[in-house]
């Protein structure tokens, strides 16, 4: 089981990429609904699955913003460590 699933929000903004084991662990778990399926089907002796590559949270997720610093290094980053005046 190899691959990576894509895992969104409850409001379907992306939030990370997960494994498929991980995945499989939160779509058993009726923590998240399956919205994609494009991985090939994985087997066990009894049964077999459809693997997800594009799962959705049940629950909303609140992701605090990441702040921006500024500081003198941050702007020259930002501007490419070129003057403004020249």
């Amino acid at each position: 089981m190899d691959g990576v699933v894509l895992v969104l929000n409850q409001n379907y903004e992306p939030l990370n990429v997960c494994n498929l084991p991980r995945a499989f662990r939160l779509v058993f778990g009726a923590k998240a609904e399956v919205v994609e399926y494009d991985h090939p089907t994985i087997r066990t002796p009894r049964t077999a699955y459809r693997a997800p590559s594009v799962i959705r949270l049940q629950h909303h997720v609140r992701r605090p913003r990441p702040r921006v610093r500024l500081s003198r290094r941050e702007i020259f980053a930002r501007d490419g460590h070129t003057c403004q005046y020249c």
